[in-house]
Formats: C-alpha cells, sequence, structure tokens
C-alpha cells in the first residue's frame, strides 16, 4: 500500500514542479533572464573582429587565446566558489570586473602596445572573467532548484527568451549605430544583473571556508563516469564551439551581411523554449545520456546541412536543428554533471566541466580557422558534423566499457526514471 501511495503522489509533485511560481521561481528565472540578456552581447564579438579587417586566422587565434584563459579561470571560479561556499559572492565579484572591463574592447582593442594588437589581450582578459560565470549560473540554479524543487528547464527557458530578444534587437540596432556599442550594452545591462543575483538569498550551506585538502577535489577525477562525460564535452565541443565562432563567415559565404547573425542566435534560442518545457516530461521517460545523444544527433543534422546551404533563408531553415538540440542538451547536459558529482564539488564540477569546453575551444578554434582558410567555410561545417557524429558514438561506448570491462556500476543520472521510481517507493 505504501509503494501505491508513493507512486499516486509523485504526479502531484511534477505538477507543482511545474506550476508553482513561488518567489524562488521568479527569483532564479530573473536571474537567468538577465544573465542571458547580457551574455547575448558575447556573440557579436566575431562579427566586431571580422569588422576591424581581421581574417579567420587571427579570429581564430583569439578564441583559442580566450580558450586558453577559461582553462584557467573556470576551475578557479567553480574551487573558490565550493571554497567560500557560495557561488552568489563569486558571481557578483566577476560579473563586476567584467562590467568594468568589456567596454574597452572597442575602446582599445585596435591599437598596438609595440607590435602586439591590444585585442590579443583585453578580449581574453575580459574572458577570464566573464566566461566563468556562465558555469556559476548554471551551477547556482541546478543546485537551488534541486534543493527547493523547482523544474530547472521551466526556469532556464526565460534565459532562452531574453537571449532571442536581445539578439534579435542587437541584429537590428547595430548595423544603425555601430557594432562596438554591443560591449557597452553589456555593462549597462549588467547592473540590473548583478542587482538580482544580489536579491537573492545565498542558498549556501552553513560552515567554515573549507581548505584545499579538505575539498578532495581528486574524488572528480577518480569518478570514472564524470570523467568519461568530460572526454564527451572535449570532443563535441571541438567542432561545435569552431562552428559559432566562424558562423559570420558561413553568412557572408552565402551573400548575407555578418550582422544578421543575430537574427540567428535569437531564433535558435526561441527553438530551445520546446525542449525546456517538455523537459520535465522527457527526464520522466528517458535516461539523461540518452537526451544527451538526441541532442547530438541534431547537431549532426545541423552542420552537415550548413555544408548545402545556399542563402540565408537556409541558414534559418537548418539552425532550428541547433536549437532543439540545445534545448535538449542544456535541460539535461549541466543536471547530469550535478547527478554525477560529490556534494562539496558541484562548483567545481561544472567549471571544470566548463575548463574543458575551453580545452576544445583551443582545439577546434586554431584548427577551425586553418581549415576554413584551406577548404573554405561550407566543406569545414562538414568536417565538423562527422567530428560531431564521432564524439557521440564515443560517448555510446563509453557506458558498456565502464560496465563490463570497468565494472563501474551506472551513476542513477545514467539509469531508467522508472528504475529509480521503484527503488525510491521501496525505501
Amino acid at each position: 500500500m505504501e509503494l501505491f501511495h508513493m507512486l499516486g503522489r509523485i504526479p502531484v509533485r511534477a505538477k507543482n514542479m511545474c506550476l508553482g511560481l513561488g518567489k524562488e521561481y521568479f527569483q532564479y528565472s530573473g536571474l537567468e533572464f538577465m544573465y542571458w540578456f547580457a551574455a547575448a552581447t558575447n556573440s557579436f564579438t566575431t562579427v566586431y573582429l571580422q569588422d576591424i579587417g581581421m581574417d579567420s586566422t587571427e579570429v581564430g587565434m583569439i578564441s583559442a587565446l580566450n580558450s586558453a584563459v577559461s582553462i584557467l579561470a573556470m576551475p578557479l571560479w567553480g574551487a573558490l566558489s565550493d571554497k567560500l561556499r557560495s557561488i552568489k559572492k563569486v558571481f557578483l565579484f566577476a560579473t563586476l570586473v567584467s562590467a568594468l572591463i568589456v567596454p574597452l574592447i572597442p575602446m582599445i582593442s585596435a591599437y598596438r602596445l609595440g607590435p602586439v594588437l591590444l585585442a590579443y589581450l583585453i578580449i581574453p582578459l575580459s574572458c577570464f572573467f566573464r566566461t566563468p560565470t556562465g558555469a556559476l549560473v548554471d551551477s547556482w540554479v541546478v543546485q537551488a532548484a534541486n534543493r527547493q524543487g523547482l523544474n530547472y528547464g521551466g526556469v532556464r527557458l526565460w534565459g532562452s527568451i531574453s537571449f532571442a530578444v536581445m539578439s534579435m534587437a542587437l541584429s537590428g540596432l547595430l548595423p544603425l549605430l555601430g557594432i562596438r556599442y554591443a560591449f557597452f550594452g553589456f555593462s549597462i545591462v549588467a547592473v540590473p544583473l548583478m542587482l538580482v543575483a544580489f536579491s537573492i538569498k545565498d542558498d549556501a550551506k552553513k560552515g567554515k571556508s573549507l581548505s584545499l585538502r579538505e575539498m578532495h577535489v581528486g574524488e572528480l577525477f577518480k569518478n570514472y563516469y564524470y570523467m568519461a562525460y568530460l572526454v564527451f564535452a572535449i570532443a563535441l565541443n571541438i567542432p561545435l564551439n569552431c562552428s559559432y565562432t566562424f558562423m559570420p563567415y558561413l553568412i557572408k559565404s552565402v551573400g548575407a551581411d555578418p550582422s544578421l547573425y543575430g537574427i540567428l542566435t535569437g531564433y535558435k534560442a526561441l527553438m530551445e523554449i520546446p525542449m525546456l518545457i517538455l523537459m520535465v516530461h522527457l527526464r520522466k521517460r528517458f535516461r539523461m545520456p540518452h537526451i544527451i545523444v538526441a541532442a547530438g544527433i541534431f547537431y549532426v543534422l545541423e552542420m552537415t546541412l550548413y555544408s548545402f546551404a545556399g542563402n540565408f533563408a537556409h541558414l534559418f531553415f537548418i539552425i532550428t536543428f541547433q536549437g532543439i538540440g540545445g534545448g535538449l542538451f542544456i535541460g539535461v547536459g549541466t543536471n547530469y554533471v550535478y547527478s554525477l558529482a560529490p556534494d562539496h564539488l558541484k562548483a567545481t564540477a561544472q567549471t571544470l566541466n566548463g575548463a574543458m569546453n575551453s580545452v576544445a575551444g583551443i582545439v577546434g578554434n586554431l584548427l577551425g580557422g586553418v581549415l576554413i582558410a584551406m577548404v573554405g567555410v561550407k566543406a569545414f561545417y562538414f568536417i565538423a558534423g562527422c567530428m560531431i557524429f564521432g564524439a557521440v558514438v564515443l560517448f555510446l561506448l563509453s557506458f558498456p566499457l565502464g560496465q563490463r570491462i570497468l565494472k563501474q556500476p551506472l551513476p542513477n543520472a545514467a539509469r531508467r526514471p522508472r528504475d529509480l521510481l521503484c527503488e525510491q517507493a521501496s525505501t
């Protein structure tokens, strides 16, 4: 009887998670909305560099430098958050410094310090503070969602909405104002973002700061499924990251204005929303790794189809696949990492995952810039699609390897939802 009683309560709880519009829901939705409203300005960095005369190889080098800086910054800010037991404090500090540095990019990046173009210094410096904030927000909201019973997809979709609105608005305004104003826009929006973040009660666990020895960071590197996911993330993001970096070149190759990139990214963000709305239902029916694989397949379709695009309308249609795949990946990827990490290393696990994406960014952006110069932008996207397919296969193979050869039991996040439901009902 107790089993049936517990099963009967689950739909009601799920409904409350989806429809509960309490104070916490609005606070974290506001955080996502304002963060991605500000982050939309980042999409125009490549357009700006292209506008000041840089070719694909030079853009690839700056993007690779950004990734190299992020490799250091991501785990540093994540470990600091876990050490202080407060993501909020670290996020506010990093956002404040970012808001002060980012406006300097259009003001000084075109000048030289001796033989060195200042863009090679100021843009990576801004990334040291700005890039980790995305992983910090992810970790902050996912932790809050799991502790307070919020539907993460229902909160995160507000980020996609704001990103879409801001991207499309900038695509209309920047050709009139100048691409450089995107960077000033970040600092303006950062003010209400910090106010929203400051208003949220710090959901950190109480207690003294942990020493590095007490944190036992090595536990993450001994976690087979977490490390397997990091390898997959690198293999996936080598082609995926640079495909975003060089999108303006693809737009130009079909005869359109690169500033229209904001229209594509805005539309892509809108296409994420249906998947985020459905995520609470998808996670009841499918294992998290299967949803991640489905996202990867949509990415493969997107990249492959770009190689056949002939005009901007084709690009607009094709990026729908990125929106669907991105919605699936956003809804599950962060939660999958959260579920694999021990409680005292949740933020470190997220930012370390972000750092591995930056490793992929270095390889991908350097390789992508050279490949585009050698084979052309459309052939590059076809190669990117093949690489993503290989990453998906690698991820799938990691599970039988872990279970059958390394004798590692499946983590809860990779098991069937109904199996977990039965276990919970029997305890």
